[in-house]
């Protein structure tokens, strides 16, 4: 399926869906009215991973599936979403239910859950370029270290499930949740020296609106609900993906960019 986008410039701005389709856009999924970005540098690229990059919105939800605990997973997930139990909490409680499975048999399920059409060519424009890119994922570093070293991302920050040996202990350590992807993101733009002005932000969900809208650009990717489509100017409906290239193209000037890497300590 061909993925059509449709980019504002100064003579459309504030034009309305109906308007913007008389012009000649063949599709005004995601147009608002807003100040364009044009003349900026883009120096740093952010992604979400599942649902963004990979088709599987949860990969707690395909492991759980794949390993066939699906439905004792579900009493976990229900008391979290009742708030009668912590982020942390529900994770430890979902990770032991992985307990004993061996670390071959747990990074099978990845498979499940392949990278969107045009994943690979839309990071590849930005690392071709020299541009960094990085992940932010309530996911799996598991499966997303995969996910990073196939892509060519610098970096995934995400939570980390513990082995001893080659079998799943059933601990885990959580770094992102639900609600911190903006924390996250304020710490990745402070180590590489990069303001946000100069990013530009890729995410499917809910979770994913803090990194969408502090972003200099923030571009929807196959999203989940109304909310997170209503939160920036453009989306990408449908596969494949790297229709968001000529976006990003016409916000940011200077594509060579300024290499920029995570500050070191002296």
């Amino acid at each position: 399926m061909e993925s059509t986008c449709c980019t504002t410039d100064v003579s459309t701005a504030g034009m309305s869906g109906h308007q913007l389709k008389r012009a000649g856009c063949k599709e005004a999924w995601c147009v608002q009215e807003g100040q364009l970005l044009i003349g900026k540098t883009l120096r740093l690229v952010i992604f979400d991973i599942d649902g963004t990059l990979r088709r599987v919105r949860s990969p707690w939800s395909l492991l759980h599936d794949f390993l066939g605990v699906a439905e004792q997973a579900k009493d976990f997930l229900s008391l979290w979403q009742r708030g009668q139990i912590s982020y942390e909490e529900w994770a430890y409680l979902d990770a032991s239910l992985w307990r004993g499975f061996r670390r071959e048999r747990i990074v099978a399920a990845l498979e499940m859950s392949p990278f969107r059409e045009g994943a690979v060519e839309l990071v590849n424009w930005f690392t071709s370029r020299l541009i960094p890119c990085v992940g932010i994922s309530t996911g799996l570093s598991l499966f997303n270290d995969v996910t990073a070293r196939e892509l060519g991302l610098e970096e995934v920050i995400c939570n980390e499930l513990h082995f001893d040996g080659d079998t799943c202990n059933g601990m885990v350590s959580v770094r992102v949740r639900e609600d911190n992807k903006g924390d996250i993101m304020d710490d990745v733009l402070e180590r590489y020296a990069v303001r946000a002005e100069y990013v530009v932000a890729f995410g499917d969900g809910t979770a994913d609106i803090p990194l969408l809208t502090r972003a200099g650009l923030g571009v929807a990717i196959c999203p989940s609900n109304d909310k997170v489509r209503g939160c920036v100017r453009y989306v990408v409906e449908a596969e494949p993906i790297h229709g968001a290239i000529p976006i990003v193209e016409k916000h940011f000037n200077g594509l060579d960019g300024i290499v920029c890497r995570p500050a070191t300590s002296s």
